[in-house]
């Protein structure tokens, strides 16, 4: 069973991960829309791709907001913690 520390340090790492894929999301978008702008592509197609890039254009800050609060409460959580478990992955995530 994961501990306490495990578990934080788990979360922390997936919602990292999850605002990388978001910006390399973000940048394959911006690309795929200008290509379709170029090659004048149906404007309704065009809208709905803006769209999309829109919608994880603000899905970043969320989940950086996300990391700001999970590493917070990692800190504090290393504050007290006095248990045996190697602490460096933790440390290095914060």
């Amino acid at each position: 069973m994961p501990t306490q520390l495990q578990i934080k340090v788990d979360a922390l790492k997936r919602v990292i991960k999850e605002e990388k894929l978001y910006r390399q999301e973000v940048a394959e978008q911006d690309k795929y829309v200008a290509q379709m702008k170029a090659n004048n592509a149906d404007e309704y197609e065009i809208k709905k791709q803006v769209e999309v890039l829109e919608e994880s254009q603000r899905m970043v800050p969320v989940v950086g907001d996300k990391i700001k609060e999970l590493k917070q409460s990692l800190k504090e959580y290393l504050g007290t913690y006095t248990g045996e478990e190697d602490t460096s992955e933790a440390k290095s995530l914060i």
